[in-house]
C-alpha cells in the first residue's frame, strides 16, 4: 500500500507543478505590436534576393542543359546524315556494298538518335526539347524505314519529314 501512497503524493505534486507554470504563464503583455521596420527590409531583401536566385539558377540549368542536347545534335547529326547518303548512294548505283552502307546508316541514325535522347532531360526548355524530341523520332523512323526494306516511295516520304524537323531542331539551337 505504500506504493500507492508515494505514487499518488508525486502525481499530486506534479499537478501542483505544472498548474503553477500555468499559472506563471498565463499573464497578458499589454502595449502595441509595432513592425519593426529595418528587420522588415531586411526580410523582404532576403526573400527578393533569394527568390532571384533560384530563378537565376533554375535559367543557368536550363541554359547548360539546352547547350548539352544542341551540342550533341551538332556532334552526331552530320555523320549520320552521311552514313545515310552513303547508303542511298550505294543503292542507286546498286553497289555490291549497300548491304554494309546500309547496316553503317542504321547503326549512324539510331546512334544520334540515342545521343541526344541521354541528353534531353527535364531542364532542357520545350522551345528546344520538342524539335528535338521529334527529330529524334524521324531518326529511328528512318532507321525502321531501312531495316524493314521499305519502299523508295516510304523512304523518300519519310525523308522530307525529316529533312524539315532537322532544320526545326537546329533553328531552335541556334541560340545555344
Amino acid at each position: 500500500m505504500r506504493r500507492l501512497e508515494r505514487a499518488s503524493l508525486a502525481a499530486a505534486a506534479t499537478v501542483l507543478v505544472a498548474g503553477g507554470f500555468i499559472a506563471a504563464c498565463s499573464n497578458t503583455v499589454t502595449g502595441t505590436a509595432e513592425v519593426n521596420q529595418s528587420e522588415l527590409q531586411l526580410y523582404t531583401s532576403e526573400i527578393r534576393s533569394s527568390s532571384a536566385a533560384a530563378s537565376s539558377s533554375r535559367a543557368a540549368a536550363a541554359a547548360a542543359a539546352a547547350t548539352d542536347v544542341c551540342e550533341t545534335l551538332r556532334d552526331h547529326n552530320n555523320p549520320a546524315v552521311d552514313a545515310f547518303n552513303a547508303y542511298i548512294d550505294a543503292s542507286d548505283s546498286k553497289a555490291p556494298d549497300v548491304e554494309a552502307k546500309k547496316g553503317a546508316a542504321i547503326t549512324a541514325l539510331r546512334d544520334t538518335a540515342g545521343k541526344i535522347d541521354e541528353e534531353l532531360n527535364p531542364d532542357v526548355p520545350n522551345e528546344v526539347s520538342t524539335p528535338l524530341r521529334t527529330y529524334r523520332y524521324n531518326l529511328n523512323s528512318l532507321a525502321d524505314l531501312l531495316e524493314r526494306n521499305a519502299s523508295v516511295d516510304e523512304v523518300n516520304g519519310q525523308i522530307d519529314s525529316f529533312n524539315a524537323d532537322k532544320d526545326a531542331a537546329f533553328d531552335a539551337c541556334e541560340p545555344y
